[in-house]
């Protein structure tokens, strides 16, 4: 059974971005501002970010998934994400339990989807942050 966590979203999927309306709207309880420890990079083949382990900040949402839509928008979004938990070795993404910390600086558990292709290498967004990388 799959631990019900909230989501930390960082790129599309945030309020305001291309996949939110689509996977989030309607189907949350909370979206606060909030942040990981990271690195966030940007491939342009595909307009879309990533995040790997290490030093820094990356910015983002806690999203908490109302209890009636949890398993299925879990489940849309492994699949947006290209993660497979049976065959995590050719996934895109791979979701992992992490420390999220909020605006009030508490901490909480969430998923995460952290890149898993090291043969595609973006563009480093040095400041955390997709929302003020772009333009």
């Amino acid at each position: 059974m799959i631990e019900h966590l909230p989501v930390f979203v960082y790129g599309t999927l945030r309020p305001g971005e291309k996949n939110h309306p689509a996977y989030l709207a309607g189907r949350t309880l909370a979206e606060l501002p909030a942040s990981i420890r990271g690195q966030l990079y940007f491939v342009a083949d595909g307009g879309y970010p990533y995040v790997i382990e290490g030093e820094g900040r990356v910015w983002g949402e806690l999203i908490r998934i109302a209890p009636a839509h949890y398993t299925t928008t879990l489940k849309a979004l492994d699949a947006l994400e290209e993660y497979d938990p049976a065959n995590e070795k050719d996934s895109v993404y791979v979701r992992r339990a992490a420390l999220v910390r909020l605006a009030d600086g508490s901490e909480e558990r969430a998923w995460v989807y952290y890149w898993n292709c090291a043969q595609v290498v973006g563009r480093r967004i040095a400041g955390g942050d997709f929302k003020h990388s772009k333009g």
